[in-house]
């Protein structure tokens, strides 16, 4: 190795505001530009998030191949590895499972000396023929795995034709400074969505697709909203399954109680501006809503899932309460408005636990640290 920064190149399907996204746009523009340079290729189409890494100096090319699973797809393979043979990096590191296919592929035709992929999940989101593709094609050729959390670095241990020793953990990082001004707005923010003082805005931040949970929530609150008349219930997020649960809501009588903000993009406002975060997950990989929940000091109410016992600790940092279960997520969430002294004490631990553990400069170091390495090698 010369003094040159190493050379990284990202390559991830498309670049929307989701967790795996959102988390590559703070690593890529994150990093020590004197000992990192960083690119990133977008297989499918960019989106907002590639707009605001070219806006802080980090190349974005979206290769546009439509569909990958196609004969279209394996030219996106030939493109690929023009551009790798071009550019020349060091490391290549793939996110998520069609990346890590094609990435993996592309970066060993292409001459890469180290590849590295990435677990964000327990694996839900691999069918069965990617999972025998990733497990018997792709394992075998990479030199690290990144898990987000232990408890997904131990679910990919457990994968056919990895090394164990290849598998290591870089829990996501919180930008702390970058929510602080939120809290500063709570009140304000409060006012604008109708909350009086007295009012308790108990909600989940996520894409409205199954694997969320968000039917068990509004289940939920079914099951609170007599009891508890100043409770509203936020759903913050889209997706396909928006009608569904809008119908949902107004067959369980909570209509008037459950707002439906749509995609925003002053999340963190919006998690400020609650008392409780829910995240009913059926499965999850580690929760960026979840952290940046934890870290405004809020109470946390999940289901233990994926990654979140890793970063949830029952009765410490939040309550944990099993997957699927409405009468249990009401019973946590009824045990935190009965006892708002409680909820204060649980959401004041999981901020001082998030600040001292999963700060963005954390895992932007231990990110340059695992590419430096495989440079060196």
């Amino acid at each position: 190795m010369s003094d040159r920064p190493v050379r990284v190149t990202y390559v991830i399907d498309k670049l929307h505001r989701a967790g795996a996204q959102m988390h590559l746009g703070q690593l890529a523009a994150g990093l020590d530009r004197r000992r990192i340079q960083a690119e990133v290729i977008c297989l499918l189409e960019g989106g907002p998030v590639a707009e605001e890494l070219r806006e802080r100096g980090v190349p974005v090319e979206v290769l546009g191949l439509g569909r990958l699973y196609a004969p279209r797809g394996l030219a996106g393979v030939a493109r690929l590895v023009r551009h790798l043979r071009r550019s020349g990096p060091d490391v290549l590191h793939t996110y998520l499972v069609s990346s890590n296919v094609f990435g993996t592929l592309a970066g060993r035709l292409g001459g890469v000396a180290a590849v590295v992929t990435s677990r964000r999940d327990t694996g839900f989101s691999r069918n069965w023929r990617l999972r025998l593709l990733e497990e018997w094609v792709i394992n075998p050729r990479i030199d690290r795995v990144v898990a987000v959390s232990p408890t997904i670095a131990e679910s990919a241990r457990r994968e056919r034709r990895l090394r164990a020793d290849r598998v290591l953990t870089i829990e996501n990082g919180v930008d702390l400074a970058a929510l602080e001004p939120a809290l500063q707005l709570r009140d304000e923010t409060r006012r604008a969505w109708g909350l009086a003082p007295d009012d308790c805005a108990v909600g989940a931040i996520g894409h409205l697709s199954p694997i969320k949970g968000h039917a068990d929530f509004l289940h939920a609150a079914a099951l609170l909203s007599a009891a508890h008349r100043r409770v509203r219930f936020f759903l913050v997020g889209d997706g396909t399954l928006r009608p569904a649960l809008e119908a949902l809501a107004r067959t369980l009588g909570i209509a008037d109680r459950v707002v439906f903000t749509g995609a925003r993009e002053d999340v963190p406002r919006l998690l400020a501006m609650l008392d409780i975060f829910v995240l009913p997950s059926h499965a999850e990989g580690m929760s960026n809503a979840l952290l940046e929940a934890m870290a405004l000091g809020r109470p946390a109410v999940a289901t233990a899932v994926g990654g979140n016992p890793d970063v949830v600790r029952d009765g410490v940092t939040g309550l944990l309460v099993p997957p699927g279960q409405p009468p249990a997520l009401a019973a946590a969430l009824a045990e935190l408005l009965a006892e708002p002294a409680r909820a204060v004490t649980l959401g004041a631990a999981a901020r001082c636990w998030v600040r001292q553990e999963l700060s963005l400069e954390r895992m932007l170091r231990r990110y340059e640290a695992l590419y430096l390495g495989l440079a060196m090698r």
